[in-house]
């Protein structure tokens, strides 16, 4: 285990996601506790209805995934386990990683009262169609940012894991939203229409 010298790009590839990892639990965790208690909202959709096992399977990929970074810092035998390959340029995922979470975190305060993990059975109160901030430059914004993290986590720690992390995620990812945005038309009709013919879905 290195030193932990900031400097030092091996400290930085192996305790830059931890850092990033927690931090990101903490605002979700605080963004969550925030809107439940000032708005009167429940985040979380997911638990009020039963999951998809697409849900269930995205779910898992970024337990597995943020557990293993989480991890490695104390069990670098893990590297061997999953087969990483070493590079030189490991540390530049950690940037990624966290332009990723700080697109995602950006994406949440602009959905204000709206965001909610998972959708909802019907329509709730003070939910509305969210077009302005990040928004207007694409109808996703937070999975462009879970996107980015993960790409992060491949360049961060290059192997089979995380491979297999990313491409899975964009596939459940894309699933996820395709069931979204059948929620969102059926919900807000023209007016959705009309953001999808000018906003794309990621980019």
């Amino acid at each position: 285990m290195p030193s932990l010298d900031p400097t030092n790009p091996e400290t930085i590839s192996l305790f830059g996601p931890l850092a990033l990892i927690l931090i990101a639990l903490v605002w979700g965790f605080a963004r969550i506790l925030y809107l439940n208690k000032t708005a009167g909202v429940s985040v979380l959709a997911v638990l009020g209805r039963k999951r998809s096992l697409v849900e269930t399977a995205a779910g898992i990929v970024a337990i597995v995934l943020d557990v293993y970074l989480l991890a490695r810092p104390f069990w670098p035998e893990l590297d061997t386990m999953v087969a990483l390959q070493q590079h030189p340029y490991m540390h530049w995922g950690v940037p990624l990683m966290a332009f990723g979470i700080l697109i995602a975190i950006i994406s949440q305060v602009d959905m204000g009262k709206s965001w909610r993990i998972g959708v909802p059975e019907a329509l709730e109160e003070g939910q509305g169609l969210v077009t302005g901030g990040l928004y207007q430059f694409s109808r996703n914004p937070i999975y462009v940012g879970i996107m980015i993290f993960v790409f992060g986590a491949l360049v961060v720690a290059p192997g089979p894991l995380t491979l297999a992390s990313l491409v899975l995620t964009w596939l459940l990812v894309g699933s996820i939203i395709a069931s979204e945005e059948r929620f969102l038309e059926t919900e807000f009709g023209e007016a959705y229409h009309s953001y999808k013919g000018r906003v794309r879905r990621w980019l």
